[in-house]
């Protein structure tokens, strides 16, 4: 009898010492008496302290997630405190590898598309095949075709019979992707994300374990799939804070990604308009390869941005003048308008008229958002609820609860008093809870059966909605106070990446931006269509 050591799946962060009569490798699935139960857990090739009679394994699987996997899971471990037996836990469930036979994924037929590149994007596509693998930021300004080019190199490691992991930080991206994989490819990707069934997320980590060629998009947690043929990963939008899981275990996806890869010895491809500070520092430092796609893909050009002193604005409501008649015209013209406010929600805040006494939730303390569609107070962090109160708790005022400062959905109130004729919608993730509703609403969009969208990030990035020609921000200041020493970079992020849904076609795009600090930095280099300048900046302060 053989000894091998075992780590279980779920809250352990050691290995068991276990007896088997037949050779296993490192990652091999298996079944091991604990206690009186039996548990999954894969092969370990750490020492396990032994204090006991040695049990014996009781089931080999025919599965294994690789050896490069399981140092992978333990980088991760280590380096996020987080038990190894949890990372395991993302890596693989008991249903997975039980049960019968799944549905047959579509299969790779090779016959592709070939994808056609313009010279900046060939140039692009040259460095990121070249530089081999090792990590690749892929810089470019807003509708470039920067995916594309990472289409190309993922059409090149499908010929060489390999699997392809895309990342996006939000689920609503994954839609857009699917069909130009679809139209250059011939197939579907297969999603892995928290909106597909169990029995998909098994045939999806079935198809990875297999070794078969597939191209797999999804969320953060499809980084832990393991696959056991990888040939590259792509981080779309990989400056998105969403890449940082805080419950469960943190860590940070886009990182992570950089780490799998090195270990892997496989590509990684930072896909980015306005990247982070810590990648474009590592681009510049030569950590990363680079290369920036300057144009616009074929006849659209850069948006024009221009700025609204709020100060020198005075009116009722959130919508100024200025951004109300740009909304006029754009609409006589036949085009659409995407209205921005990263607040979701009727009102961010419901105070007290008589004492100011502000509702905040009891259980973390943030403050409550009126939803006036559900006439209810929801805390964004933990999702309590309650009515708005009848009596002020602080000062006994009856009624005296106000909404103060506007969401989308006050937003859009306002849209549809001084607009009656125009078809707007409101996309936010309470809107957008499911693939099938976001599916429907960007159809809509894209066959111009809305005039304006009244959105928040989750429209920001990555989206193609070619007759958007302008973009109103209602509050470009949003997020620009507060302690966070990042504030500037994320405010810059958030507006360039919304700017770019304007003009992303044959139309001419603008961009207005209502703020009370015209003089920011952060404006002037906007403005100038210059992020070195603004990087620059970053990193001085």
């Amino acid at each position: 009898m053989r000894e091998f050591s075992v780590l279980p799946l779920g809250p352990f962060d050691k290995t068991y010492s276990y007896h088997f009569e037949e050779n296993l490798k490192i990652g091999d699935i298996v079944e091991v008496p604990f206690g009186k139960r039996n548990v999954i857990g894969v092969v370990s090739d750490e020492e396990a302290a032994v204090d006991r009679k040695l049990k014996t394994i009781s089931k080999v699987f025919d599965f294994s997630i690789g050896e490069a996997n399981y140092a992978f899971l333990k980088w991760v471990s280590d380096y996020n405190m987080i038990p190894k037996g949890n990372v395991l836990k993302m890596m693989l469930s008991e249903k997975f590898i039980s049960g019968p036979p799944p549905e047959t994924l579509p299969e790779i037929t090779h016959s592709f598309l070939k994808i056609a590149l313009n010279p900046n994007q060939e140039m692009a596509y040259r460095k990121i095949i070249d530089h081999g693998a090792k990590p690749f930021l892929l810089n470019g300004v807003t509708g470039s075709g920067k995916t594309e080019i990472y289409l190309a190199v993922i059409e090149n490691i499908l010929r060489q019979k390999k699997q392809s992991l895309v990342l996006f930080p939000e689920i609503a991206l994954t839609q857009q992707i699917m069909h130009r994989i679809e139209k250059y490819f011939g197939f579907y990707p297969i999603v892995w994300n928290s909106h597909i069934t169990p029995k998909n997320k098994r045939a999806a980590w079935l198809k990875a374990i297999s070794g078969e060629p597939c191209i797999i998009i999804g969320a953060r947690s499809a980084l832990f799939i393991p696959f056991k043929n990888l040939g590259v990963i792509v981080v779309d939008e990989e400056h998105d804070s969403s890449y940082k899981q805080e419950d469960g275990g943190f860590y940070n996806a886009r990182d992570m990604a950089i780490v799998r890869g090195h270990i892997q010895k496989i590509p990684v491809i930072l896909s980015s308009a306005t990247p982070s500070l810590e990648s474009y520092v590592n681009a510049e430092e030569g950590k990363y390869g680079y290369a920036f796609v300057e144009n616009r893909f074929g006849s659209s050009k850069i948006p024009m941005i221009d700025l609204i002193d709020m100060r020198q604005n005075k009116f009722k409501g959130f919508i100024s003048p200025v951004l109300l008649k740009e909304i006029k015209s754009t609409l006589a013209r036949g085009e659409q308008c995407l209205i921005y406010l990263n607040r979701r929600g009727y009102s961010p805040i419901i105070l007290c008229k008589s004492c100011g006494e502000k509702l905040a939730c009891p259980n973390c303390s943030a403050w409550l958002v009126y939803h006036k569609n559900t006439d209810n107070l929801i805390c964004h962090h933990c999702d309590y609820k309650m009515v708005i109160p009848d009596t002020c708790g602080h000062c006994d005022g009856k009624e005296s609860y106000v909404p103060f400062g506007p969401g989308v959905e006050r937003i859009c109130e306002e849209l549809c008093e001084k607009l009656p004729f125009a078809r707007i919608e409101v996309a936010s993730s309470d809107t957008i809870s499911s693939d099938k509703n976001m599916k429907t609403l960007f159809d809509k969009i894209i066959d111009n059966k809305v005039d304006i969208i009244v959105g928040t990030q989750i429209l920001a990035k990555g989206h193609h909605f070619p007759n958007i020609t302008l973009v109103g921000i209602v509050d470009g200041d949003l997020g620009l106070g507060g302690a966070d020493l990042r504030a500037s970079e994320k405010t810059y992020q958030l507006i360039n990446q919304v700017s770019g849904r304007a003009g992303r076609a044959e139309k001419q795009g603008k961009i207005l931006i209502q703020t009370f600090s015209p003089e920011h930095s952060l404006y002037s280099t906007l403005k100038s269509d210059n992020s070195n300048d603004f990087m620059a900046l970053e990193m001085e302060t």
